[in-house]
């Protein structure tokens, strides 16, 4: 079987290491119309596209992209997770699963910092339930409430609940009751008004 005519190349300056090349004459036309770099060989061309990044700088800029494009796209994602999750969910297997690790559950669950990240949760979360928009607004005012009663002693609590001093207005109302000399008959019978 005869070889096919090599056809018309055409020669280039690389765009890497500056030597000549030579291509088919229609890939380097369509190269230049589209603004794209030319090079002479598979090495000129993967090193002529390195950025110079490290390799923390490109992790970064993929966890910002990618941020961005979960932000973009958060119905489509959340319809294809469900999906995923209608197909693979199996109910007796996830029930045996979560058997297996309920005791390091329940461990993970007493441990300190993970109980002061529950309350903190717990709060914002009613907060927002009972209050809407408001939530922060409510979380201020009940910040500055315990900050006042830390700071408040017993006393000055009491006096500013009206709780000072009960028992005395109580036995005080009892005495007054039991000397009560007014008497008044009513329908049902005498009563007293003091």
């Amino acid at each position: 079987m005869p070889d096919k005519p090599a056809g018309t190349q055409t020669e280039f300056e690389c765009a890497h290491c500056g030597e000549t090349g030579s291509q088919p004459t229609g890939a380097v036309n369509r190269a230049r119309k589209k603004g794209l770099n030319l090079y002479c060989s598979k090495r000129c061309s993967g090193l002529g596209r390195r950025t110079g990044k490290t390799q923390e700088q490109l992790k970064e800029e993929k966890r910002l992209y990618d941020a961005e494009y979960r932000k973009k796209n958060r119905e489509l994602l959340k319809a294809k997770k469900a999906a995923y999750h209608a197909r693979s969910y199996d109910p007796a297997k996830a029930a045996v699963d979560r058997k297996k690790r309920a005791a390091a559950h329940a461990e993970y669950c007493r441990q300190p910092e993970y109980k002061k990240w529950k309350a903190e949760y717990d709060r914002k979360y009613r907060a927002k339930k009972e209050y809407g928009e408001f939530w922060e607004a409510f979380l201020a005012l009940q910040d500055l409430d315990a900050e006042i009663a830390k700071h408040a002693t017993r006393y000055e609590l009491d006096l500013a609940n009206g709780k000072l001093g009960k028992s005395q207005k109580r036995r005080r109302q009892y005495v007054k009751q039991i000397n009560c000399t007014k008497h008044e008959i009513g329908p049902v019978g005498d009563f007293e008004r003091c």
